[in-house]
């Protein structure tokens, strides 16, 4: 060590030491932060690591380990992020743990709790088709239960509570996933609703012509924009529409409410071959990602099913119409493929097959 060096090394880092350990808290990084930026650029490697690896990362990651949502504490992205410029190549280290926790939390969370708060800061943390397989895991097929068991459609006495429940994730799920969820599990009771009423031998067509812009009103513009609630709405205009053209006679002919899914694609083009270079798992992910717009675009969701395919070790998904874990086709994606059982074994099927043999179960 040169002069300089030793006196960091015996005399500046033991009083950095103490003060670390006694008297700072990762809940408040400011101090810590501050003084390392002021001294970074006088810092040897050896001790710049130790710092680090010795006294501040320790702290942080008990921190992020005794982090309990429950209590009474800050945000857990305050504890790391403020690092993170900092620490270089530990960044994968110091995100690991906290990881984990958002998928404990996300894993725990009920549709009665809110949405957990800042949950969105973590979406650039996680790679883009991990945070989407944690939101279809952990929380999609609760929305959907929410919306079978506990959403009642009754003018006379509406409960709003289970329907806001829903409606607080529309900024933080994909758009053409809230869509098909709003889509197959509110839209088929809305629409009965609306059907029973208006054949109705007492019914008022101002009261409903209310209750249908009451209920309009509910969903957010960019919820009223998604092609799904758009289809569920015009529906019910068609219903309007039918109803009053029909006069006396709506109560017997009326017909019920078209409840099939529509689809807003018919096919799709052959995706193109990955460029050589570029790396296996970027290649997988981009076949990955047009599988699931494909799925989507037929209304159809892409859901991890938590295990693996036997043989092959890949990761098995099911595409479903509805987001209950129940039904559909269970597919693995390999060598820009989708593989799915065929008896005793899983062959590379098209496209088009997949969605119609996913309808079919």
């Amino acid at each position: 060590m040169s002069p300089f060096e030793s006196w960091l090394w015996h005399a500046w880092l033991p009083k950095v030491r103490s003060a670390i350990n006694n008297d700072w808290s990762p809940d408040d990084p400011s101090p810590a932060i501050r003084l390392y930026e002021v001294w970074s650029r006088f810092l040897p490697p050896f001790i710049r690591d130790n710092f680090f690896d010795q006294l501040v990362l320790p702290k942080v990651h008990k921190a992020v380990a005794d982090w309990n949502p429950k209590k009474q504490q800050g945000p857990l992205h305050t504890l790391i992020f403020p690092w993170l410029p900092h620490v270089g190549l530990r960044v994968d280290e110091v995100l690991g743990e906290a990881a984990r926790k958002v998928k404990s939390l996300l894993r725990a969370w009920k549709p009665a709790d809110d949405v957990p708060k800042d949950i969105l800061v973590w979406k650039d943390v996680f790679d883009s088709s991990e945070w989407e397989a944690l939101l279809l895991k952990y929380v999609v097929p609760k929305l959907g239960a929410t919306l079978r068991e506990d959403f009642q459609v009754n003018p006379a006495n509406q409960d709003m509570k289970p329907i806001q429940q829903v409606l607080a994730w529309s900024s933080v799920l994909r758009s053409t996933i809230f869509s098909q969820l709003l889509e197959t599990q509110f839209f088929p009771k809305w629409l009965n609703t609306l059907h029973q009423w208006l054949i109705h031998p007492g019914a008022r067509f101002d009261e409903i012509a209310e209750w249908y812009k009451f209920w309009k009103d509910v969903f957010p513009e960019h919820v009223q924009r998604m092609s799904g609630v758009e289809r569920g709405f015009t529906s019910a205009l068609q219903l309007l529409n039918k109803a009053i053209e029909l006069g006396p006679e709506v109560t017997t002919r009326l017909p019920p409410p078209d409840l099939s899914l529509q689809t807003t694609a018919t096919s799709a083009s052959k995706p193109a071959a990955p460029a050589k270079n570029r790396p296996s798992r970027t290649q997988e992910i981009t076949f990955r990602s047009i599988v699931e717009d494909f799925a989507s675009s037929h209304n159809l969701l892409f859901i991890p099913a938590g295990k693996v395919e036997e043989k092959s070790r890949m990761p098995l998904f099911r595409v479903s119409q509805t987001a209950d874990g129940k039904g559909g086709l269970l597919v693995y994606i390999l060598d820009d493929a989708v593989w799915a059982s065929d008896g005793d074994a899983f062959r590379a099927i098209g496209l088009e097959d997949m969605v119609l043999r996913a309808n079919k179960r």
